[in-house]
């Protein structure tokens, strides 16, 4: 449950772990994939067209809202609703293992850029651990419900040596880990597809928090942008 603050109060099997409410619309590249009426997974426009988010996210059309701060309602003034019909996953995603786990969905039509929606950049310059940096999304709380405000959490990120530490035989370099062991703040279930921020820069998404979520936990996996840099830039200059 979320106290006056955003804050969680009840850590375990929710949302943004002891995340805060995001400033509305301070994360305007944030959307949210909907399936049957519900936030399916989040995902980032990095292109007025083009929004990336975790292979795992796929379907065989979507729903995608943009500058949605509220979940309800979800008609806030200046979000849009757009579907998409066409995705593309990266070549050497193969589920179940969380490798080059990075889709790219291209939108029926461009999105109006406003100040609540606009395009993320991203760069081939990898972040440097110990940079500290902004996850965001709306994932499910414990009960099944959904935090109504986005959720921000601040978390640095981690170094290689302590990625594969975490991770014996699932982490590689297309990953990122980034959670402290202090505050355990971090993603959890719900939050796949969504952004990670350093400097205003998209740097990772989620690929894998713990569930249930407990605090103190490893650090989460992303899947690292700057090592896939070329093939979202590849993917939409060819589609």
């Amino acid at each position: 449950s979320l106290d006056s603050t955003g804050a969680q109060e009840n850590i375990a099997g929710s949302f943004i772990i002891n995340g805060v409410k995001c400033r509305p619309h301070s994360q305007p590249w944030q959307v949210a994939i909907i399936k049957n009426n519900r936030i399916f997974c989040g995902g980032v426009l990095v292109h007025p067209q083009w929004v990336l988010s975790a292979a795992h996210c796929h379907q065989r059309s979507y729903t995608i809202e943009l500058g949605l701060n509220r979940l309800i309602p979800r008609q806030e003034p200046g979000s849009q609703r757009i579907e998409a019909n066409f995705s593309v996953r990266h070549p050497e995603f193969v589920p179940p293992a969380k490798v080059n786990d990075l889709m790219l969905i291209k939108l029926n039509k461009p999105v109006i850029e406003s100040d609540s929606i606009h395009t993320i950049n991203i760069t081939s310059q990898c972040p440097t651990p110990g940079t500290t940096c902004v996850v965001s999304g709306w994932g499910l709380l414990a009960d099944g419900h959904l935090p109504n405000a986005l959720q921000c959490a601040h978390v640095p990120v981690r170094s290689a040596e302590d990625c594969r530490a975490a991770y014996p035989g699932v982490y590689n370099t297309g990953m990122l880990c980034a959670g402290s062991k202090q505050d355990g703040q971090g993603a959890c279930k719900g939050d796949s597809g969504g952004p990670l921020v350093c400097d205003g820069v998209l740097q990772g998404i989620v690929s894998m928090g713990m569930f249930p979520c407990t605090p103190f936990m490893k650090p989460n996996l992303y899947t690292q942008v700057c090592v896939f840099f070329h093939w979202i830039q590849q993917t939409i200059r060819a589609n």
